[in-house]
């Protein structure tokens, strides 16, 4: 692991790396950003998404949280969101949970935590005792695990769906396509998550208008 020491010497090895492949690489970055992504993750210091996508910088325009949740309330994400969509007009919108999530085993061991961290959680755990048969037919926990991972990544592209930003913009017929990820930190693949296009759409959470 890298010390703090470290860090500034090693940009400057970066800088000098990648001027020497490109001299005008740095005057070209800072000209402005018009990034296809928005990327929402968890904040899992192992999850950097331009690594796993080999992506320069400029690709995502990127927010990060605890167990890649998505609040109606939280300002700091929808003021993302509104911007991404509004001002950068990006392509598509990926929601991306990951395989040993430390928030999704926190949630499922029902320990004792700070009233932050708890409420922060709950959502996770609403979702675990929703699903509570499903998972009980895995007889593994690392598969109940992964399984609860995956339905936390559909439970936030609901809420994707049900925004008034972006229903407005499915129904104008200008859209950005919305994706559900799983960062596979096992293997380093990355799982594309089957949205249930037709049910969510017979039960209103995904407008009529939405083509994938």
């Amino acid at each position: 692991m890298q010390n703090y020491d470290d860090l500034l010497k090693e940009n400057l090895e970066w800088v000098e790396t990648k001027l020497s492949l490109d001299k005008d690489y740095f005057k070209n970055l800072s000209k402005g950003q018009n990034p296809p992504f928005l990327y929402i993750g968890c904040s899992d210091s192992r999850m950097p998404i331009d690594t796993f996508t080999q992506s320069e910088p400029g690709s995502f325009f990127i927010h990060r949280n605890i167990a890649n949740q998505v609040f109606p309330n939280d300002m700091n994400f929808l003021a993302t969101l509104e911007y991404a969509v509004e001002q950068l007009g990006v392509q598509h919108i990926i929601v991306s949970g990951h395989y040993e999530c430390g928030g999704i085993r926190t949630a499922h061991e029902k320990c004792r935590h700070s009233a932050m961290i708890s409420n922060w959680l709950m959502p996770i755990k609403k979702i675990e005792v929703e699903h509570k048969k499903e998972l009980e037919l895995l007889e593994n926990e690392d598969d109940r695990l992964d399984r609860l991972t995956e339905l936390n990544v559909l439970e936030q592209l609901k809420h994707i769906f049900e925004l008034s930003i972006i229903r407005n913009r499915i129904e104008s017929g200008k859209y950005p396509k919305i994706h559900g990820w799983i960062l596979d930190i096992r293997h380093g693949k990355i799982k594309e998550i089957e949205i249930p296009m037709e049910d969510w759409k017979s039960k209103g959470i995904i407008p009529k208008e939405y083509e994938k």
